[in-house]
């Protein structure tokens, strides 16, 4: 059997992984039909809990946290959930990190940043490649089937709900209905990897107590996703764009004959409602503690912190300084960007410095220039407000097609060097004219109303 060079770099990576002190005991010591503690008993209920609850339907919500756009846009939907119908409940949990139980599972998210950190991302880019093989397909449903059957099924068993969703899933934030509770009323995956065993499982729940459990994906990429997205077995796939529409059309019809790819449905992708403009520019820029009277660049590096944004954001300051505006940079949970951007900037004017902060909507409707990596919230949300946008990195395979989003929708582009962002951003600072257009353009292309849409389509798949 030959093995193209995909393959090859796939089963090496995760060779690498498996091969880990923690994972080698596991082997060693375990076996496949363990009996993992159970998930409920880790928890402890509340003394009461209102009728409501306990009658109440639930949604639940698999999630793993590796970046931040996953739980970002489950929040969202949570929210435009609970504005149309407050009663129903919303469950989100990261499926890997709560219930995973041995590595690589349990440490997704720390993975997740070391792959996609190491070597200007080619361990990721070998990883994702060899995961749209066959060979990479069939080797995770293999290893999710062997260590996380009996977990994933506690998880979607599970009776409570995490009352604290915008944290991780814990003691103090889980709540178990002390009369009685059941299992979700309908499973939705914001997760490439949240597909197919939760869909076996699910259907192994239907058939053992007789319910009908609706199994909807909402896909959080923008331009370009894996294949481990689209799954034939879900009732319903949410995308944002016509290119994603057209890939999940085609992987579901070679998936199960004579599908039509009906399912799947092209609204937008979720993002929070704040995001959409309902102040001037001037009034948002007060908000966030700038100058009103200058252009403002925006710099952000994910929730994460990541694509080299230190060295990004030396070469905007150094461009703002000389065309007159105003810099604030985001650097998400990456404290060590933080602190040496303060350490240069200090209390200087006209840099602001942050770390992850729950006012991205401000910062970015204040924003006349964005700087960022090519991760697909971010991008959905520029297009929302309408800016100019400067693309200074992406993953290999996964964030490629959002540049070509942003390229062929004519409101910015990737620029590979800091000098070249730093030259694009003084341009931009100087011409007001070209600004704007660009702001116009990428206006056509925001969905910010499609949080709603889909939260409309959740509740009327929702079982009586």
């Amino acid at each position: 059997m030959m093995y193209n060079p995909s393959q090859l770099q796939y089963s090496l990576v995760l060779l690498f992984f498996f091969l880990s002190s923690d994972t080698l005991s596991f082997l060693l010591f375990q076996t496949r039909h363990r009996s993992p503690t159970p998930f409920n008993n880790k928890f402890s209920s509340p003394s009461c809990i209102s009728s409501t609850v306990l009658s109440a339907k639930k949604i639940q919500f698999l999630i793993s946290d590796t970046g931040g756009g996953h739980r970002a846009s489950a929040l969202s939907l949570s929210s435009s959930i609970s504005k149309l119908n407050p009663e129903v409940i919303c469950d989100v949990v990261d499926v890997y990190t709560t219930y995973g139980n041995v590595f690589p599972f349990k440490d997704y998210p720390e993975l997740y940043k070391f792959m996609t950190s190491f070597a200007d991302g080619i361990l990721w880019r070998w990883f994702y490649e060899g995961g749209e093989t066959e060979l990479g397909i069939l080797t995770n449903r293999i290893l999710t089937e062997i260590f996380c059957r009996d977990s994933f099924k506690e998880c979607l068993s599970r009776v409570g709900y995490n009352r604290s969703p915008s944290v991780k899933d814990g003691p103090e934030d889980y709540v178990i209905p002390p009369c009685g509770g059941s299992r979700a009323d309908m499973v939705v995956s914001v997760h490439p990897l949240t597909q197919d065993l939760p869909l076996k499982l699910c259907s192994e729940l239907d058939s053992s107590d007789g319910h009908r459990t609706p199994f909807v994906t909402v896909c959080t990429d923008l331009g370009s996703a894996s294949r481990s997205w689209f799954h034939q077995g879900a009732d319903c796939i949410v995308v944002p764009t016509k290119v994603l529409e057209d890939k999940a059309k085609l992987v579901c019809r070679q998936g199960a004959a004579g599908h039509d790819g009906g399912r799947v449905k092209r609204i937008g992708l979720p993002i929070r409602p704040e995001f959409m403009p309902t102040k001037t520019k001037a009034e948002y820029k007060a908000d966030a503690g700038v100058d009103e009277g200058k252009p403002m660049v925006l710099v952000v590096g994910g929730g994460d912190g990541m694509g080299g944004i230190v060295e990004t954001a030396k070469a905007v300051v150094a461009a703002a300084k000389r065309d007159g505006g105003t810099v604030v940079v985001v650097c998400g949970s990456n404290k060590e960007a933080k602190g040496n951007l303060e350490a240069e900037y200090g209390a200087s004017g006209g840099v602001k410095v942050l770390g992850y902060t729950t006012e991205m909507a401000t910062y970015m409707n204040a924003a006349d220039v964005l700087v960022t990596k090519g991760g697909p919230g971010t991008i959905a949300e520029a297009a929302c407000v309408g800016v100019a946008t400067v693309i200074s990195s992406f993953l290999p395979g996964q964030e490629e097609g959002n540049v070509d989003f942003v390229s062929d929708g004519g409101w910015g582009g990737f620029i590979d060097n800091n000098e070249g962002i730093g030259e694009e951003v003084g341009r931009l600072l100087r011409d007001d004219g070209e600004r704007k257009r660009r702001g116009e353009k990428a206006k056509k292309m925001g969905r910010g109303e499609a949080s709603d849409e889909i939260a409309k389509l959740l509740l009327d798949m929702l079982p009586a």
